[in-house]
């Protein structure tokens, strides 16, 4: 395998850690459920200035309300996720990935961490050399696995979903 293929099980845990995530990121917005907008993002505007034009981080600001609807519509989500993440094996990572891309809700919420992912760090030298000036010392995950694989693996479940 190439340094920049990913396997089916690494895509799989990725959709569904993302996707789990975004219930966390649901409880720190600003609006609640039933009224989310664009501007509930937990994103603080005066820091992502200059980090994107305006149509990217409009982007991101919508795929990010699309996941909190998702997340108050079907909060059994968060669970399933969580189960599915922890059940994956080398052996039934196809089957796992299978049920991930059926769920339409789990799409959602795994489109909208990926496609910010890649916006935000549009170049493999962007995430690898955290060019951009968002990635803080708080954001380990980011910081533990700010290589080039962790980068690819990203922008390979962007590709082939068409979310680019």
């Amino acid at each position: 395998m190439s340094t920049t293929e990913t396997s089916t099980e690494i895509k799989a845990k990725i959709l569904l850690d993302e996707a789990n995530l975004a219930f966390s990121e649901t409880s720190e917005r600003k609006d609640s459920a039933g009224e989310r907008n664009p501007e509930g993002s937990a994103w603080e505007e005066g820091r992502m200035e200059g980090e994107y034009d305006e149509t990217d981080y409009q982007k991101i600001l919508e795929l990010q309300m699309r996941a909190a609807i998702a997340c108050d519509d079907h909060p059994e989500l968060e669970e399933k996720t969580a189960q599915l993440f922890e059940s994956i094996t080398p052996e039934n990572a196809e089957e796992v990935m299978q049920t991930v891309l059926k769920d339409p809700n789990i799409m959602i919420l795994g489109k909208a961490a990926v496609t910010t992912f890649v916006l935000r760090f549009p170049t493999v030298q962007s995430f690898v050399n955290k060019g951009h000036p968002l990635v803080l010392a708080m954001d380990e995950y980011m910081l533990e696995n700010a290589d080039a694989q962790n980068w690819h693996d990203y922008n390979n479940i962007a590709q082939e979903n068409g979310w680019l």
